[in-house]
C-alpha cells in the first residue's frame, strides 16, 4: 500500500500520477476507528474497484476532523494514524492520501477538491457514505457532489448507514457512539463495532512524557490523544497478551509496571 502526503502531491502534480493511468476508486473521511460502518463503506469500494479494474484508495486526515471543528468538547480519538493505515492496508487497500487540515484546505470548495482527485488520481469512482459532504464549510452536499461526478464521468455509490441492536433500540454505527461506550467501560459493544478490541497506541507518544515513581510508570493525559474510559482500575492485555494494569485518575494515566510498551488492548 502507498501512502501518500495531500500538500506533496498537490504541490508537485501536473496531472495524472503514474501508475494511476487505469483509473482509481476514492473514499475520503476520518475513518476514526474504522468501525462496522466504515468496513462497509470500505468493502463497497474495495468490490467496486476489483470489478472494474481500479486503484482502491483513501483520502483521510492525520487527525479526526471533529478533534479540530469541535475541539472543545472532543473526547479523544479512537485510533492513531499509523492503525488506521494498518487496517486500511490489511483490508487490501491500494494507496491512502493523508491531509493535515490546515486553513488553505478548509478553504477549497468542495468542487476543486473533487477535480483535484479526477485531475491527480484520475478518479473514475467514488463510494461515500449518504451524509458524507465536503469542500469548504461542508457546503458541498451529497446532490452537489452526484451532479459533479456525473457531469465528469465519476460512477458514486452512497451507501447507507449500519445499525446495531442496542437493548431494546437500534443504534447507528458511529465515532461519536463508540466514544462514549469507552467512557462508559462498555468494551465488550465497543468490540464488537470495531470489530477488534479496543487499543490504546504509545507509539507516537515520547519516551520523556513517561517518568517511573515507586516502581509504577506514569503518563500525564495530556499526552494520550485517544478516549480514556472514566477513572478507575482496568486490566490490558500487551503484546504479548501479558496483564497490564492500569489506573485512570483525573491527571495521570499510571501503570504497575516500569516496562515499556507500545499498545495495550482492552
Amino acid at each position: 500500500m502507498k501512502v501518500f502526503e495531500w500538500e506533496k502531491i498537490t504541490a508537485a502534480s501536473k496531472g495524472i500520477l503514474p501508475d494511476f493511468e487505469q483509473g482509481s476508486g476514492i473514499s475520503v473521511g476520518s475513518f476514526d476507528g474504522i468501525h462496522l460502518g466504515h468496513r462497509t463503506l470500505l468493502n463497497t469500494l474495495i468490490s467496486a474497484c476489483k470489478e472494474k479494474k481500479l486503484k482502491s484508495g483513501i483520502i483521510t486526515f492525520s487527525r479526526p476532523l471533529p478533534s479540530i471543528k469541535h475541539s472543545q468538547d472532543y473526547d479523544g480519538d479512537l485510533s492513531t494514524l499509523n492503525q488506521r493505515l494498518s487496517i486500511f492496508e490489511s483490508l487490501g487497500i491500494d494507496f491512502v492520501v493523508v491531509v493535515d487540515f490546515n486553513d488553505a484546505f478548509a478553504q477549497t470548495s468542495g468542487s476543486d477538491f473533487l477535480l483535484c482527485l479526477k485531475k491527480t488520481f484520475n478518479m473514475k469512482f467514488l463510494a461515500e457514505g449518504i451524509d458524507f459532504r465536503c469542500g469548504y464549510k461542508g457546503a458541498t452536499d451529497s446532490q452537489a457532489i452526484k451532479y459533479f461526478c456525473q457531469s465528469n464521468g465519476v460512477e458514486y455509490n452512497f451507501v447507507e448507514p449500519v445499525y446495531f441492536e442496542n437493548g431494546a433500540e437500534e443504534e447507528r454505527v458511529s465515532s461519536s457512539f463508540i466514544r462514549k461506550m469507552i467512557i462508559k467501560g462498555y468494551f465488550s459493544t465497543v468490540q464488537t463495532l470495531l470489530e477488534r478490541p479496543y487499543q490504546l497506541d504509545f507509539s507516537d507518544i515520547a519516551e520523556d512524557a513517561f517518568s517511573v515513581q515507586n516502581k509504577k510508570m506514569l503518563l500525564d493525559k495530556k499526552h494520550v490523544l485517544q478516549v480514556l474510559p472514566k477513572s478507575g482500575v482496568y486490566h490490558l492485555k500487551d503484546a504479548q497478551k501479558e496483564d497490564v494494569r492500569m489506573e485512570i485518575t483525573e491527571n495521570e494515566v499510571i501503570f504497575d509496571t516500569t516496562q515499556s510498551f507500545h499498545k495495550l488492548d482492552f
